[in-house]
């Protein structure tokens, strides 16, 4: 009988659990994100049917419950991004470690509670956690329990109390999709090898960090000077799709320690002059030979931009045309890693240069004229 009665138990336990299997999305409408004083009251805020589109990249995320009880966060390299995640205002963007997706996530379910599991695991928003909502990335909890309905269409309505200092509610609601999950995102090993003989005064007694855009918050990565060489490495994997970052002297979460690379090329000044090393991916494992505060690679002797240059199309699938205030001898192309991939003699002010069999990604172009001076710039390849 003690047996029949375990099973009986272990039987219910697998039903309920089979009620969250899936792959879920947010519900293609109004209300699907609410938020309000009571439970299942959305007074304070709610999405409106445009949001649908303006939020597109939150609401096209999927979350998949398997069998066996692991999560999986699916967001497609981009997802909906609020202000204390490092943006300037709300927007699309690339997901910010550790509400990424990468982490290893697991659930359970059960007395009508779903609780996921793993640093940065979450459904709905990921500032909503039991009893409040975070403000840093780095607050991020390594679990969460919301209280769990369904609807007469087999909506999932997941409630939690945390919104307003803990007193009032965030609903979301999710419908599921029959679609198989997507693979999740590629990923490689970057290691960051950062020299620092240009920082004005000492290195923080922080350490030197990587962080920001898709790498994460502002101590994302701690790098190492254990042998007290000047340069400090550490190694990370990312998302192949790769994306903006940059370099910090010391932990500061207000990014006042950040590296100032404004005006250089590497420096994209339409995302806060973070770093564009990595923009446009990366198929291996990578290695980056940085300098702080600089964009000249270690070793190759690359300046910043000469206003007497244009290249186009920029960024190009095949061929780039250069043209130049100087008669040119010859241009080097590099690699985002320091390494020469090109060498072209040019004995002209302006060359077609065939780019095709160079891999996606972020190159620099060095420039030699015959008067001995060098023209420095970037473009990117898709």
């Amino acid at each position: 009988m003690k047996k029949i009665y375990t099973l009986f138990l272990l039987s219910i336990s697998l039903s309920f659990s089979a009620q969250v299997e899936g792959t879920w999305k947010l519900s293609q409408q109004a209300g699907a994100l609410a938020v309000g004083p009571n439970q299942g009251d959305g007074s304070w805020w709610s999405n409106s049917t445009g949001d649908l589109t303006t939020r597109a990249c939150l609401f096209d995320d999927s979350i998949t419950f398997d069998a066996s009880g692991n999560m999986m966060h699916y967001m497609d390299g981009s997802t909906w991004l609020e202000t204390w995640q490092g943006v300037a205002s709300e927007q699309c963007g690339t997901p910010v470690l550790p509400h990424d997706g990468s982490g290893t996530f697991t659930y359970t379910y059960a007395n009508n509670q779903l609780t996921v599991n793993g640093l940065g695991a979450h459904i709905g928003l990921p500032k909503a956690i039991n009893g409040g909502e975070i403000s840093d990335p780095a607050n991020a909890a390594q679990s969460i329990v919301y209280e769990i309905s369904f609807g007469a269409n087999g909506e999932m309505i997941a409630d939690i109390q945390s919104a307003g200092g803990g007193s009032g509610w965030w609903r979301f609601i999710y419908s599921k999709t029959s679609a198989a999950p997507p693979p999740p995102p590629t990923t490689y090993t970057v290691t960051f090898n950062v020299h620092t003989d240009l920082i004005a005064g000492n290195v923080s007694a922080d350490g030197i960090y990587i962080g920001g855009g898709f790498v994460g918050g502002n101590d994302a990565l701690l790098l190492d000077d254990s042998d007290g060489d000047g340069i400090w490495s550490g190694s990370m994997s990312l998302d192949a799709a790769g994306g903006h970052f940059i370099c910090l002297n010391g932990n500061c979460s207000d990014w006042s320690c950040k590296e100032d690379i404004s005006g250089q090329p590497c420096a994209d000044p339409g995302n806060y002059n973070d770093r564009n090393n990595l923009l446009g991916g990366f198929t291996q494992d990578t290695t980056l030979n940085l300098q702080f505060g600089s964009c000249d690679t270690p070793g190759t002797g690359i300046t910043q931009l000469d206003n007497k240059l244009s290249i186009f199309p920029n960024p190009s699938n095949g061929i780039i045309n250069i043209q130049s205030a100087y008669k040119l001898n010859s241009v080097n192309i590099y690699n985002m890693i320091g390494n020469l991939v090109m060498v072209r003699n040019i004995s002209s002010n302006q060359a077609i240069l065939n780019i095709e069999t160079l891999t996606n990604g972020v190159y620099f172009l060095e420039l030699n004229s015959y008067d001995g001076s060098v023209i420095n710039t970037k473009f990117i390849k898709r």
